[in-house]
């Protein structure tokens, strides 16, 4: 699913515009190349991101979080700018992708200095390192995960450099473990790092899609505007638009998706619930072209109990519904469905089931819903999970 969508190919299509106008001939020729190369780099972030967008951002696919153009604070004064992120729920890892536009044989020598051999020039071009470039985006993204609580449920962070298909890669002077590829072979240098099979994700204790959703929402809301180049450079090529999920603000804060970990102290639905009356609803998810939206749903409130019935009351003990899901009756009359913490397929069933029909409780990790709504659910239960288990 696409959670951020990428501009890259209007950013391109408008520094074309700049580069044919007849303002461009009188701009210094320093400027002039500054452009020229922001051009350049700009296709090569729309041929990646159409990659990315085809393999991972389908509307069925729920997988996935592909998030482009993103650009963080390092915590240094500084930012970075992550070109494209994919996270993956069943694997539990995030993958950068730095895409450069090089259209020559890329190599560095033993002081790992790089460059790039142009075809008729004598001499190469040099260039910054790009895989120590995305690297540090790594560090940045690895701070973010950290201070957010969120290390559990992407695990393992790769990068990955991506340059044109009719580049070259010398690779005896870039040894394998320099993550640089060519875009055709980019989801073939990703499969062994983030990908999974059916049969894996039978078994995988993966992060379910709302929590993948919520953490790629939270990071689209710390993405802070990159500056405007025409505006730094003194030229006038109207507004540049950046790419916002739909319904999305800069200045509105993103849901917090919990931590990964099971409360301490015992069964967590023993704990005071969260109120989920007349206000209550499941966030809808951004980028309605891409990701399913669940429509709210409003419970009524509970009648009023008297105080003396109020105190003491506590939820029923939990019934198993099937295997590795619970059911137990509140003290307010509503079902609250949960999935064992380690049954992916039940979880994935679940959910399949009371998107639309319940409420997520990120709290406790259930499903809240009316008790006629519960037999619906009930109901349906054994039919979700074949299917989930269908090859």
């Amino acid at each position: 699913m696409i959670c951020r969508k990428s501009t890259r190919a209007a950013d391109y299509a408008l520094a074309s515009e700049v580069v044919k106008s007849a303002e461009f001939a009188a701009l210094p020729a320093a400027v002039q190349k500054e452009i020229r190369n922001h051009r350049s780099g700009l296709w090569g972030e729309k041929d990646t991101a159409f990659i990315l967008d085809r393999e991972f951002g389908g509307a069925d696919n729920d997988r996935h979080a592909v998030i482009h153009n993103l650009r963080l604070p390092d915590g240094n004064g500084s930012f970075a700018q992550f070109d494209h992120i994919v996270l993956s729920r069943y694997s539990r890892t995030a993958a950068i992708f730095e895409s450069k536009n090089y259209a020559g044989k890329i190599s560095k020598n033993a002081q790992d200095e790089w460059h790039v051999w142009y075809e008729g020039q004598r001499r190469p071009v040099d260039i910054p390192n790009p895989v120590s470039q995305v690297r540090r985006q790594r560090i940045v993204l690895e701070a973010w995960l950290r201070a957010k609580g969120h290390t559990k449920a992407f695990e393992a962070i790769a990068v990955f450099v991506i340059v044109p298909p009719t580049a070259r890669i010398d690779r005896k002077a870039i040894p394998g473990d320099e993550r640089i590829f060519k875009s055709d072979n980019l989801v073939a240098a990703w499969t062994p790092f983030g990908g999974t099979t059916r049969l894996s994700r039978l078994f995988s204790a993966g992060v379910s899609g709302m929590h993948m959703l919520g953490i790629a929402r939270q990071l689209i809301a710390d993405h802070v505007p990159e500056p405007n180049i025409y505006a730094r450079l003194g030229i006038d090529a109207g507004e540049e638009e950046e790419a916002v999920v739909e319904g999305e603000t800069q200045s509105a804060a993103a849901p917090e998706p919990v931590p990964m970990q099971e409360p301490e102290g015992g069964d967590a639905d023993d704990e005071p619930l969260p109120d989920t009356g007349p206000q209550a609803h499941v966030v809808p998810a951004p980028d309605t072209q891409a990701i399913e939206t669940i429509e709210p749903i409003t419970l009524p409130a509970p009648e009023e109990a008297s105080p003396a019935t109020k105190r003491g009351r506590k939820a029923s003990a939990p019934l198993p519904v099937c295997a590795g899901i619970t059911e137990r009756t509140l003290p307010d009359g509503r079902i609250a469905f949960r999935a064992s913490p380690d049954d992916s397929i039940g979880k994935e069933a679940l959910s399949s089931l009371c998107k639309g029909k319940a409420v997520w409780n990120p709290m406790f990790s259930n499903w809240l819903c009316l008790p006629d709504i519960a037999g619906e659910i009930r109901a349906g239960l054994p039919d979700a999970i074949r299917e989930v288990q269908m090859p």
